[in-house]
């Protein structure tokens, strides 16, 4: 039994579209990102360094860039754009009952 569930994460109205947000779910650090309508899901901290991703930036070709070091990351795939062969978690989420929740 693999123990993974659904676990609620942020309220819906709380993700606007354009914006992200840092939250704990059991204990894992999740960026969740609101674009174009689509909610993205990833780890919350940078594979290099462990910066929080929350406080870079993202941009409209869907790059997520960390503030500490300038590590750049596909938002849909959690792909490193760089030389290193590094991909941030991805989590499956859906919106239920007017909550965001995350398979953990």
């Amino acid at each position: 039994m693999s123990g993974q569930s659904w676990f609620f994460a942020l309220k819906d109205s709380d993700l606007k579209d354009g914006n992200m947000k840092f939250v704990r779910v059991k204990g894992n650090p999740v960026l969740l990102i609101r674009k174009n309508k689509v909610i993205y899901s990833l780890s919350g901290k940078c594979k290099h360094m462990g910066c929080r991703l929350s406080k870079g930036t993202f941009s409209d070709e869907f790059i997520l860039k960390c503030p500490c070091h300038g590590w750049e990351y596909d938002i849909r795939s959690g792909k490193y754009l760089g030389e290193k062969d590094e991909v941030l978690e991805v989590y499956e989420n859906k919106v239920e009952d007017g909550e965001i929740l995350v398979y953990l």
